[in-house]
């Protein structure tokens, strides 16, 4: 599974580890919902493979040096589809393949691929959500400045009951405020 989403990163320049941090950041919030080693490891699981789809968005637009025009962005909106579809024969993974699905849903129902919004939205989507944009903002790119860590809790704080889960994203304030987030390598699962 690690391969796999240093594969995912590898075809996407701009997101160079970006799944391993997803993945921390989405360990360190499930540990501070107390959630089981199971659970913690299910989240782990999904966070690494959210991009998946990644793999079938051509370079061209992945690898764009600027922003992505309407048209662009509709075609990268596909890769929560694509990496459902592909977990799909994986049978072991149906429930990381619908969390893959909804990693982009929204709060308030405006995100894709359903327009799901609140608890309809899978738990473990909701976290990979916001672990998913804080990695956004604080990484840099050619095309954007990165935010500071305190930046990024207010923009997530910023689209809380909008965006995100208001509940998760001060879950995961507090991670960011004990600096847990920055220090903790991603435990991997045997054969790994």
């Amino acid at each position: 599974m690690t391969s796999l989403a240093a594969a995912i990163d590898a075809k996407d320049h701009y997101t160079q580890g970006h799944s391993q941090n997803v993945a921390r950041y989405c360990v360190q919030m499930a540990r501070a919902k107390n959630l089981s080693e199971n659970e913690v490891e299910e989240i782990r699981q999904a966070a690494l493979l959210h991009d998946v789809g990644k793999i079938g968005i051509p370079e061209r637009i992945l690898n764009k040096p600027g922003g992505l025009d309407a048209d662009e962005f509709e075609v990268m909106k596909e890769h929560s589809v694509l990496g459902a579809k592909i977990l799909e024969p994986l049978r072991s993974l149906k429930n990381i393949q619908k969390i893959v699905r909804h990693h982009h849903e929204q709060w308030d129902g405006r995100g894709y691929p359903d327009g799901l919004a609140g608890e309809r939205i899978p738990f473990v989507s909701r976290i990979i959500a916001i672990a998913d944009a804080f990695d956004t903002m604080v990484s840099e790119r050619t095309y954007k400045q990165s935010r500071t860590r305190l930046e990024a809790v207010e923009e997530l704080r910023r689209c809380a009951g909008t965006q995100f889960d208001p509940e998760l994203v001060e879950i995961f304030a507090e991670v960011v405020k004990s600096g847990a987030e920055a220090r903790e390598e991603v435990p991997r699962a045997p054969g790994d």
